[in-house]
C-alpha cells in the first residue's frame, strides 16, 4: 500500500516537472521559441453577380396627319344697287317720302333735291291763277323730269303759310321719263295694271274716259291716276297726291 503512494506520487511529480519545462516563464528568454503558425481555413467566396437593370424604353411614335383644305370662292354675280331716291321717296296720299303735307315749301324741294339733285324747273312763287284755279295769294311748282312738287300760301291742309301741299308724277307724253321707278308705298308705279292697283288698293275705284278727263283710279281724296283705260291690262300713266290744284 505505502509503495503503491509512492509510485503516485513519484508519477505526479515527474508529470509536474514536464508541465513547467514545456510552459517556460516570461523570463526565459534563451527558450526556444516556436512560430506558431495558423491554418487558414478555406474561405467560400461568394460572387454576386451584378445587378442588371432592365430598363425598357418607349418610342411613341407620332403620326401627323396634314390636312390641305381648298377653298372654293364662288363670285355672286353683281348687282345693281338699289336706287335711293326709289327706296325714300315713297308716293302715298300724305305726301312724298318722309316729306308730308304741309312741311316747309323749301325744306321740301331741299330733301326731294337731295336724292334728284338740282330740280329741272321752278316757277318760283307766282300768282295761283297763272297755272289753274288754286286758292291763295302764292303758288309754286318745283319740277324733276315728270315729278313736280305744289307748294302755296292756302290748302286744305295749312292756311296762310308757304307749304307743300301737293304731287304729280307721271306725264302721258314722256311715257318712261325721269325719274324712272318711282312707287306707291303699296308698289303701284307707271306702267303697272291695272288688275295690280285693285290688288294693291281693294278699295279703289276705275272711272272711264268722259269728256273732260281721261281714265283714272281713285283712292281717296288725296291719293289717284290716270290710266290708258279701265279693263285689267291697262295701265297707269300718272299718280297725283295732294289737292287737286291746276291739274
Amino acid at each position: 500500500m505505502t509503495s503503491m503512494i509512492r509510485r503516485r506520487i513519484s508519477v505526479m511529480v515527474i508529470v509536474s516537472t514536464l508541465l513547467v519545462g514545456a510552459c517556460g516563464g516570461s523570463d526565459d528568454t534563451d527558450a526556444d521559441t516556436s512560430s506558431t503558425q495558423f491554418t487558414l481555413l478555406p474561405t467560400t467566396t461568394t460572387t454576386t453577380p451584378p445587378s442588371t437593370t432592365s430598363s425598357t424604353t418607349s418610342t411613341t411614335s407620332t403620326t401627323t396627319t396634314s390636312t390641305t383644305t381648298t377653298t372654293t370662292t364662288i363670285e355672286a354675280p353683281p348687282t345693281t344697287a338699289a336706287n335711293p331716291a326709289i327706296e325714300e321717296l315713297l308716293l302715298s296720299g300724305e305726301g312724298i317720302g318722309t316729306a308730308g303735307f304741309g312741311a316747309d315749301a323749301d325744306g321740301v324741294v331741299e330733301y326731294v333735291g337731295s336724292y334728284l339733285g338740282a330740280p329741272a324747273n321752278d316757277t318760283g312763287w307766282i300768282d295761283p291763277l297763272t297755272v289753274g284755279i288754286c286758292d291763295g295769294a302764292e303758288h309754286r311748282r318745283v319740277s324733276w323730269g315728270v315729278l313736280t312738287l305744289i307748294f302755296g300760301d292756302v290748302s286744305p291742309v295749312v292756311q296762310g303759310r308757304r307749304h307743300f301741299f301737293g304731287y304729280t308724277y307721271g306725264d302721258a307724253g314722256e311715257i318712261g321719263g325721269e325719274p324712272v321707278g318711282l312707287k306707291t308705298t303699296r308698289d303701284v308705279q307707271l306702267g303697272s295694271r291695272v288688275v295690280d292697283v285693285a290688288a294693291a288698293y281693294p278699295a279703289a275705284t276705275f272711272n272711264p274716259e268722259d269728256d273732260f278727263t281721261p281714265p283714272f283710279f281713285y283712292v281717296n281724296d288725296s291719293l289717284r291716276g290716270f290710266l290708258t283705260g279701265v279693263e285689267d291690262e291697262a295701265t297707269v300713266t300718272a299718280i297725283l297726291g295732294g289737292t287737286d290744284c291746276g291739274f
